[in-house]
């Protein structure tokens, strides 16, 4: 036992490490950290403190006055994607404070400008352009055939124009 005092110096030293590593990493790593990925999540709360979002709560915030098409659009094969992906921020078209104020009395608040809907083509192209990758039953098209068998000019609304991306079903 006498030769091996070292290895139990080391041995101990490294136990020591350890706890002091655990024991600060304790104190000094915010409880927060790691929630929502490897940052700290209440910088994103404090983010929201800081300035007012511009966007809304998806397709809720839009049903508070437009709940017939939100209804249908909750049908649609698009149900998942936020109307603003498409058009732009709610505070573009209504003034509010905060959203959930807005959802729970629309009527309230006022409304600012017509909703600006993004570039139709743009948007749609970045789902569905034909992508190898992409699973074979997702819709998808190569847009320059597609509009050549369709006989349509190209032109920004051009999916648009056939398609309604509130209901895509055709």
């Amino acid at each position: 036992m006498e030769h091996t005092k070292h290895l139990w110096r080391a041995i101990l030293l490294i136990v020591l490490i350890v706890v002091v590593y655990l024991l600060g990493r304790g104190f000094l790593v915010p409880g927060s950290f790691g929630e929502f990925g490897h940052y700290r999540g209440d910088a994103l709360r404090e983010e929201m403190n800081v300035r007012v979002p511009n966007f809304g709560a998806g397709v809720e915030s839009c049903a508070a006055c437009h709940d017939e098409r939100a209804e249908e659009f909750r049908q649609s094969a698009h149900k998942t994607i936020n109307c603003e992906v498409c058009h732009a921020p709610l505070r573009t078209h209504v003034e509010y404070e905060d959203i959930e104020s807005f959802i729970q009395n629309p009527d309230q608040y006022e409304w600012t400008n017509e909703m600006v809907i993004k570039q139709a083509k743009d948007l749609c192209i970045r789902c569905h352009e034909a992508q190898p990758a992409k699973p074979h039953d997702f819709p998808h098209v190569t847009i320059v055939e597609h509009l050549e068998e369709m006989g349509v000019e190209n032109s920004a609304d051009v999916c648009v124009d056939c398609h309604n991306p509130h209901d895509p079903s055709m």
